[in-house]
């Protein structure tokens, strides 16, 4: 083998390396911060208990592959916002940021209103919405 022959062929092999661990670090994270697979239905996917949990407005909680958010005072269904934690980009966790009252993806920056919708790409559509219910002192996630 020639010289020019093994180091085509070497560069060859480490491009491909190269491509196949960018592409690993873009896809999906493994979710370290709850499971994300929740489908909608109803299921119960979260019990909060609003008395002791989320007291004050723009508290949150991130569970199971869930984010609740409380947007008013009152333990009404209409005071809290609930979400699946995958960005609509990749599936990366997103994180509510309370100085803009809205969520943020760390991985790519995309960014969501409080009402879920997207206010900044690159995730093409809003947030899964779930379902908020409060019976007594139990807020319910379906």
């Amino acid at each position: 083998m020639q010289r020019k022959e093994f180091l085509d062929k070497l560069s060859g092999g480490l491009a491909f390396t190269c491509v196949s661990c960018m592409m690993a670090a873009c896809s999906k994270d493994s979710n370290t911060s709850g499971d994300n697979s929740n489908t909608p239905g109803d299921t119960i996917l979260l019990n909060i208990d609003p008395s002791t949990q989320l007291l004050a407005v723009k508290d949150f909680i991130s569970s199971k592959g869930i984010i609740v958010v409380r947007i008013a005072d009152g333990n009404l269904a209409g005071s809290f916002v609930a979400y699946l934690n995958a960005c609509t980009h990749e599936g990366a966790i997103v994180e509510y940021d309370a100085n803009t009252n809205g969520f943020i993806c760390p991985r790519h920056g995309a960014t969501y209103s409080i009402s879920g919708a997207v206010t900044g790409a690159p995730a093409p559509a809003p947030l899964k919405t779930r379902t908020v219910a409060v019976s007594g002192s139990t807020l319910t996630v379906k």
